[in-house]
């Protein structure tokens, strides 16, 4: 399954109109300026479609895109709204520097922002990394457990759960309700709860190697990205 070809689709969407736009910058800056606003709108209320098919080995990229993405966007609004002040609004000359200073906050607001998108993800990564490792030792403590224990150790489970998945509920780049990517698709989200579950019900079932080592997976993609501090 190519899971990615709907976010390729996107990039080049977008970085299309960014390059009509700057080709139509000389001539006609504000219209340039109103499509960069509209591939900021574009990306915030449509986003990147989700693929047909799920793989974890993709997720470290999905992390990746779904924050660069968003500053993108950002600063392809920012520059539009730019644009739009300072060559489409009819300013007599004395309030030139008044515009040149809102052009100048927006600018600093833009690096404000994204800072805190970046600042988000490597949040998030670090917050999935310590709960997908929770969850994992969870079904390792299950598989090794004897029966008087079974009770405690699938009341441990079902906790480490609880919280995994309010991470897998967070958008990566943003906490808009809507817009944004989920950590995973929610087809797969419902799938590895289920695995999940099985597994905890029954740690000797086939489910408890399959939720095993989409957890480690989960770890795996964030390795890079872990940082306690941010």
């Amino acid at each position: 399954m190519i899971t990615f070809v709907p976010m390729v689709l996107h990039v080049l969407l977008l970085g299309g109109v960014v390059l009509l736009a700057a080709d139509g910058l000389p001539a006609d800056p504000v219209p340039a300026g109103l499509a960069l606003m509209g591939v900021w709108i574009f990306h915030v209320f449509c986003g990147v479609p989700e693929p047909t098919g799920f793989a974890y080995e993709r997720l470290a990229g999905r992390l990746t895109w779904a924050v660069v993405l968003q500053v993108f966007s950002m600063a392809c609004g920012t520059a539009g709204i730019a644009l739009c002040l300072t060559r489409g609004l009819p300013v007599p000359q004395r309030f030139e520097p008044v515009v040149v200073g809102t052009s100048l906050g927006l600018i600093v607001a833009l690096c404000t922002a994204s800072l805190k998108v970046f600042s988000r993800g490597r949040r998030l990564a670090t917050r999935l990394a310590g709960d997908a490792r929770q969850m994992a030792r969870c079904l390792e403590r299950l598989a090794r457990g004897g029966a008087a224990e079974m009770s405690r150790l699938q009341e441990a489970a079902e906790d480490a759960w609880d919280a995994l998945e309010l991470t897998l509920r967070s958008k990566i780049e943003t906490g808009f309700h809507l817009s944004g990517t989920f950590v995973i698709p929610n087809e797969e989200r419902r799938s590895l709860e289920a695995a999940v579950a099985e597994a905890i019900a029954d740690p000797d079932s086939r489910s408890h190697k399959e939720a095993f080592a989409k957890l480690t997976m989960l770890r795996t993609a964030c390795h890079d990205k872990i940082d306690i501090a941010a």
